[in-house]
């Protein structure tokens, strides 16, 4: 293998005295390089969005959410909530949540109120890290609203906006009477990162959306805990469904924003192929390298042949310098797509406008599986693609090739 090596890298260090050959062998390091490079970039930026969205997501939304399969609320809360608190050592909330009527100075906006009992707001810090402006509820009859909403209904924290929910619309439809509207204050505009969110959410007190509701404090629509982290929200979710009966319904942070989730990973997926197409043309220069190396070194190998050289010792040859190749343009690639990722994370090259995007430079997370991934794509094809002029070389007619030597 000494020698096979010996001579491979003999033959590729001297590609420019081959006609085009050098060319063509400088094509597709460069292009292998450019690819890998891409490839690894590309993954870690949709990891980066990613990351951040998880993050976002996690200021507003529970690591575990459980809600009954039948009825609007949860049956047998107390023996219900023992048992989260006995399971995990996060916060576990009582949420009363539902839709509701906002009206203000004539504008009126469908909101989606999420009511928490006090001691929950207390002891929940990602609530309180959404706050933009104003401070979180700590009396009934105060409210905290989205950017979005704040924004369509033209308020600011001190001003009084007037809610109906659905059952008092239609206790008075049914009982051709006047809507009871209830006047909270605001006290906090929220931004979550999450159009959705900030277009709709109202965060309150429990006694505010239960008595909204035409509701007791002691019914909850939901129960969420927020774990200290997503690695024990997740065995949180397992342990839970297997305990608890087919009353509940489990839902972990990711089961909350799945079709996102999935839509995320479909487009990273799609990105790292598409790309990698990049590589596989780039690999196709190296056939035609070994190709026209093994057409110009015709009288070397029927001379290693004359000389006992076994066939598999000439096609070795040629695999080797595709080997080479590939694993030059391959380091280089991944170290050029590392070192840009971890430039991007410490010193900030690409900036974001603040005004249209909620973070303030390109997110950027170094994806590890991918570089492995390319690194064996490159690898594995360059490999592959010095199979056909290798195997040529080892057909090398012997005598032919010495006739006017």
């Amino acid at each position: 293998m000494k020698l096979e090596a010996s001579i491979a890298f003999r033959y590729l260090r001297n590609q420019r005295a081959v006609q085009f050959s050098g060319l063509i062998a400088g094509l597709a390091l460069i292009g292998i390089t450019i690819g890998v490079a891409a490839v690894v970039c590309v993954a870690s930026i949709f990891l980066g969005f990613r990351q951040l969205f998880e993050e976002l997501m996690l200021r507003i939304d529970p690591h575990v959410r459980i809600v009954g399969r039948q009825g609007k609320y949860l049956p047998a809360l107390d023996s219900l909530r023992h048992t989260l608190q006995q399971a995990t050592t996060g916060v576990v909330a009582a949420v009363l949540d539902g839709r509701a009527l906002a009206m203000h100075r004539g504008a009126m906006h469908v909101l989606q109120v999420r009511g928490y009992d006090d001691s929950s707001l207390v002891r929940l810090r990602s609530l309180g890290s959404v706050i933009l402006v104003g401070t979180m509820t700590q009396r009934p009859d105060e409210i905290i609203l989205g950017t979005g909403a704040a924004d369509r209904l033209g308020v600011l924290p001190g001003d009084t906006i007037d809610l109906v929910s659905p059952e008092f619309i239609h206790s008075a439809a049914v009982g051709f009477g006047l809507l009871n509207w209830r006047p909270v204050r605001v006290v906090g505009l929220a931004l979550t990162g999450d159009r959705t969110y900030d277009n709709s959410l109202a965060l309150t007190t429990l006694s505010t959306a239960a008595s909204l509701f035409a509701t007791t404090e002691s019914n909850a629509t939901a129960l969420e805990v927020f774990c200290p982290d997503r690695e024990q929200g997740t065995a949180l979710v397992e342990h839970l469904r297997k305990r608890l009966d087919q009353r509940y319904r489990v839902l972990s942070w990711y089961d909350l924003h799945r079709p996102m989730y999935a839509v995320m990973e479909w487009e990273r997926i799609a990105s790292f192929l598409l790309l990698s197409l990049i590589i596989l043309l780039a690999v196709f220069n190296i056939v035609a390298m070994l190709t026209m190396t093994v057409v110009s070194k015709q009288r070397d190998i029927a001379i290693l042949r004359t000389m006992g050289a076994p066939a598999g010792t000439v096609s070795r040859i040629f695999r080797l310098e595709g080997a080479m190749v590939g694993a030059i343009g391959t380091t280089l690639g991944a170290a050029l797509g590392i070192v840009l990722c971890l430039g991007q994370q410490h010193f900030h090259w690409i900036l974001l406008d603040t005004d249209v995007y909620v973070m303030q430079e390109l997110p950027v997370a170094l994806d590890w599986g991918a570089v492995a991934a390319v690194v064996l794509i490159s690898m594995g094809t360059s490999l592959l693609a010095s199979v056909p002029p290798a195997r040529r070389a080892m057909h090398t007619p012997i005598a032919e090739s010495l006739r006017f030597e």
